[in-house]
């Protein structure tokens, strides 16, 4: 009898002590509304909103009054990667953010343009 209460409470032990990460909410630092400007072979505005799981979702308007989607990724030490548009026109945005300021290059390899972007988060 003694065996069986020994196994029982080794057993509730070992799943008292696991722990449940799935509950614990993931939150980016730089989570918020995002805006910015980028330059170079080609230029514009761009709006986003960074979630608390840092995924990137916005827009990007060029000079030419274009729309194009926005999306990417930010770690929560501020890398932070996007890619606007699609295909052969889609360009790719990198850099650093950092506090409540960030600033990176863009490439459209297709069209061999480049430039550097910048924004805020308001």
């Amino acid at each position: 009898m003694k065996k069986i209460l020994y196994i029982f409470l080794a057993t509730l032990l070992i799943f008292s002590s696991c722990s449940d990460d799935a509950t614990t909410p993931i939150t980016n630092q730089f989570s918020g509304n995002w805006t910015g400007t980028y330059t170079g072979d080609d230029s514009g505005n761009w709006v986003g909103t960074i979630a608390t799981n840092g995924e990137v979702n916005g827009n990007s308007t060029n000079a030419n009054g274009d729309l194009q989607s926005l999306n990417g990724t930010v770690t929560n030490s501020g890398a932070f990667s996007a890619t606007v548009g699609t295909g052969s026109l889609g360009s790719s945005f990198t850099g650093t953010l950092n506090g409540n300021n960030g600033v990176g290059v863009w490439e459209n390899s297709a069209l061999q343009y480049t430039g550097t972007w910048a924004g805020t988060k308001e």
